[in-house]
């Protein structure tokens, strides 16, 4: 990304440096890191096996100082974007950044070659927000407030990660799910290594007409969700939020939802069945994490196996010098699974 005035001259001149700008690509490829096992949200017509299948949909690489912060998938004609996902990692004890004047935009977004169009025919620019008479501010969908770093904070200020919000929705109410989202977080998730770790999507509905200085759509809702194992819980969980942005109360109790009540919402929004986290935020018995858990602490991995049976069969692979012991404390809870045991007896 390139730090762009609204001049054509400055679009030209960052187009001459493809190298230090965000990539463009056709799939989450060179980003999938920062989705739930590598893996896009499932939204049909719009992204689809990670693929985006409308050319309207850009997907970013959001690349800042040689390195790929986050990922957007832009919404070319409301100019805004659709979604972004980071990994919330815990945040440091750094200095953040004041907030820019001008913020960073896409060059790769703009028309080029022989037939140069009208620059930012495609993504909002800083003089949508100098134009606009009725204050609103950029609403970041992967926030400040999640960074771990001062150089991931300062990639969030680009016009591609924003949209339209009114000052007192963004203070009420989205800084108070920013921060309950993140003590959340920062309380459960954890990776194998007890690593704060949580995959994180955070997305805007469009609105049907209102747009800010005639060109920016200003959504209608924004939402977030989160994906992460819980070792407490030994489980995948997931919460969400979502919330209207014309309609807000700073006395509103910020109560965090299902995954199935914000994909529900979103699919009856954009008409179309949305999945978000692959295996809605969950993991095949065998790729469960209780396997690695396994080599450290076997009663976790019972523990997890008792309320959820189907695991029994992954944890005797794990195991097979305490098989004996672990078919003694997980028997009581395998008679609906009995068509497991028996394959792992015959198999082994």
């Amino acid at each position: 990304m390139h730090l762009l005035v609204s001049s054509v001259v400055c679009v030209l001149l960052a187009l001459s440096f493809p190298g230090i700008v965000s990539k463009l690509e056709e799939n989450i490829t060179a980003c999938d890191d920062f989705f739930f096992q590598k893996k896009s949200p499932v939204i049909p017509g719009v992204l689809e096996d990670s693929v985006t299948r409308d050319n309207r949909y850009k997907i970013i690489c959001q690349k800042y100082n040689n390195k790929i912060r986050f990922a957007t998938l832009y919404d070319t004609t409301n100019r805004i974007p659709f979604f972004s996902a980071y990994k919330y990692t815990g945040t440091d004890d750094f200095t953040r950044p004041d907030i820019p004047q001008i913020w960073m935009t896409e060059p790769q977004l703009e028309p080029s070659g022989a037939e140069m169009q009208v620059p930012f025919s495609k993504q909002a620019r800083n003089l949508d927000w100098i134009k606009d008479k009725s204050n609103y501010i950029h609403g970041t969908l992967f926030p400040i407030t999640h960074t771990a770093d001062p150089e991931t904070a300062e990639s969030t200020f680009t016009l591609t990660n924003s949209v339209p919000e009114r000052s007192g929705f963004m203070e009420e109410i989205w800084n108070v799910v920013e921060n309950t989202t993140k003590e959340n977080m920062d309380r459960y998730c954890r990776d194998n290594n007890n690593n704060i770790l949580a995959y994180v999507l955070t997305g805007a509905v469009p609105s049907k007409a209102s747009k800010m200085n005639n060109r920016v759509n200003i959504p209608s809702h924004v939402w977030t969700a989160f994906c992460c194992y819980n070792r407490t819980e030994t489980s995948w969980v997931s919460k969400t939020f979502k919330a209207e942005t014309k309609k807000w109360d700073k006395n509103m109790t910020i109560t965090l939802k299902s995954l199935e009540y914000l994909q529900s919402f979103l699919t009856k929004e954009l008409r179309v069945n949305v999945t978000l986290f692959k295996n809605n935020c969950d993991v095949p018995a065998s790729q469960f994490r209780c396997l690695n858990q396994w080599r450290r602490s076997m009663s976790e991995c019972i523990r997890a196996a008792k309320r959820r049976p189907f695991l029994v069969r992954e944890c005797y692979k794990m195991h097979p010098f305490s098989r004996f012991q672990c078919r003694e404390r997980i028997d009581p809870y395998r008679k609906r699974y009995n068509d497991d045991m028996i394959f792992f007896q015959i198999k082994h």
